[in-house]
């Protein structure tokens, strides 16, 4: 891909996402196992006669969906921007809404003759923003809030913490979750919260594995609905009526 082709990608969901952001690319990330791991990554220079392209947001009218593109990456983005927006379902709004633009995109490729797109990773991301004031009050009260912490000789002050879990598929490792909690600010009244990113992510080719490897969006995102409520209190599930 080229710089042109970030635009005219763009002329072809104009009319859905009408906004566009220019941010850094992301750095790739993959998850290793047995062999690859031992090898590790290979690092590759590349002696370039142009700038290093960088990654273009297509943000939607409300700024509730966003579509995220670099030349070796595409993302599908929903954020809720305001207290009466209504959190998007993964079965019914998320990953239809992902398939139906994933596959506008493999379209306009086709249309510029860049070839087919190859997937050698797939990564599924929740965050969630648990806010004081509900079951908890201060960082102390970090214990109500996750399952794991167990009692200390003094107060907690804050923390912040990383977790990763190996994800298992027919007995095999297909991929990790990483869930991170880092102790935050609401920007609206500042209120404490922490943010907890459940990240999922796998690699093409782990055992297991078949086809073009989107089934792992469903397995990571199994994963972290799983796994977040492990980490997390009956007592606050209670509060979030969460059901199983």
């Amino acid at each position: 891909m080229h710089a042109s082709h970030f635009g005219l990608y763009w002329q072809h969901i104009r009319q859905q996402f009408p906004a566009t952001e220019e941010r850094d690319a992301l750095e790739p990330a993959f998850e290793l196992f047995g062999e690859r791991a031992k090898r590790g990554q290979r690092i590759r220079f590349e002696s370039r006669d142009s700038l290093r392209l960088g990654r273009v947001w297509y943000v939607n009218a409300k700024g509730t969906e966003l579509i995220q593109l670099q030349a070796d990456r595409f993302v599908k983005n929903w954020r809720k921007t305001g207290q009466a927006d209504v959190y998007s379902r993964y079965e019914k709004t998320v990953k239809p809404g992902f398939e139906r633009d994933l596959k506008t995109f493999t379209e306009f490729l086709a249309s510029e003759d860049l070839g087919p797109m190859t997937i050698n990773q797939c990564e599924v991301t929740y965050v969630n923003h648990i806010v004081a004031g509900e079951g908890w009050q201060t960082w102390s009260d970090a214990p109500r809030v996750f399952s794991f912490l167990g009692e200390f000789s003094q107060p907690i002050e804050d923390g912040m913490f990383t977790l990763r879990f190996p994800i298992i598929h027919r007995e095999k490792p297909v991929g990790r979750l990483t869930v991170e909690v880092q102790p935050a600010l609401r920007e609206s009244d500042e209120r404490l919260m922490y943010v907890v990113n459940l990240t999922a992510r796998g690699m093409m080719g782990m055992p297991g594995m078949t086809g073009e490897g989107r089934e792992f969006l469903d397995l990571g995102r199994a994963a972290i609905v799983q796994q977040f409520a492990a980490l997390t209190t009956p007592a606050m599930h209670s509060i979030w009526g969460r059901t199983l």
